[in-house]
């Protein structure tokens, strides 16, 4: 969304950044500063990608239309959907967008739900098939996979969200007990994802570690995925208040309903020595 902002400063308009707390909460009183008669669009993620915050949306939503009612919400609900009970009539939103691949379905395909009445203008021409927001004919594979993959994430899903967090919480827990020098990333609790595990681990370069991990099978991110291949801070952590070396050392991981306690036993046995390989060789470059 980050970039999509600045790109609409190209062609004129004025965006605002409200920012975040140590856990990465939106500032509910700095956006009710930020909203006026002239907003036309406010945009907050259900669940931050990186961190796994789980915002206020609704109270983000109530503030934005008491300022003014003509403002439409939207929010990326990607690392919602399929975690986290989330409800567009409840919480009454304008738009709201999902990505098939982050809940295991094909990727190039995602939705996006819009509350009738709103008047929304298509962004490619060409023409027009069986809807009028699309140019040309669906890919009906990648639907039918995310349908599919649909289907399978909501089937059982308070058990789902239990194992999922019962998983992340023994990663967490392991991870902490095993090695020193650690800081975690985002909220606890409810009001943290169920999936979503951040931990910066200091002298331990992120990137290293993503390709240390990956030489014994287990499959890590430095930061956000969108910028794995950057190497620079996460600007999630440095808005939160990381410093750049706590920042640089992150690693995300994500549990799944598929996973088991035997892969969370796997990875807590691979991950210190990992990560203990690379501070000594950190240690005996004099690299920090």
């Amino acid at each position: 969304m980050l970039q999509v902002a600045e790109m609409m400063q190209k062609f004129g308009f004025t965006t605002t950044k409200i920012p975040v707390d140590h856990e990465g909460f939106i500032n509910l009183e700095k956006l009710k500063e930020a909203v006026d008669n002239e907003t036309i669009l406010v945009s907050v993620s259900a669940v931050n990608n990186e961190i796994g915050t789980v915002q206020p949306i609704k109270e983000a939503v109530d503030i934005v239309k008491a300022k003014n009612p003509q403002a439409l919400f939207h929010t990326d609900a990607s690392d919602a959907y399929g975690r986290i009970p989330f409800n567009v009539q409840n919480l009454n939103v304008d738009l709201a967008t999902v990505s098939s691949y982050k809940i295991q379905g094909p990727r190039g395909m995602g939705a996006m739900y819009l509350r009738e009445g709103i008047n929304f203008e298509r962004i490619l021409e060409g023409q027009i098939g069986t809807q009028k927001l699309w140019p040309g004919v669906e890919n009906t594979p990648l639907i039918v996979g995310f349908t599919k993959a649909s289907e399978l994430a909501f089937q059982n899903f308070d058990a789902n969200v239990v194992k999922m967090r019962m998983l992340r919480d023994k990663l967490v827990d392991g991870i902490f007990s095993e090695l020193d020098d650690l800081r975690f990333n985002g909220p606890k609790g409810d009001k943290r994802s169920p999936d979503n595990a951040n931990v910066s681990i200091l002298r331990a370069e992120g990137e290293a570690l993503t390709i240390e991990l990956s030489l014994k099978g287990v499959y890590v991110s430095s930061g956000s995925a969108c910028s794995r291949r950057l190497l620079q801070p996460s600007h999630v952590l440095v808005a939160i208040g990381r410093r750049f070396s706590e920042a640089h050392g992150s690693i995300l991981m994500k549990t799944t309903r598929y996973l088991t306690e035997e892969d969370i036993a796997y990875v807590l046995e691979v991950l210190p020595t990992a990560v203990n390989r690379i501070r000594g060789i950190v240690g005996s470059t004099g690299v920090d």
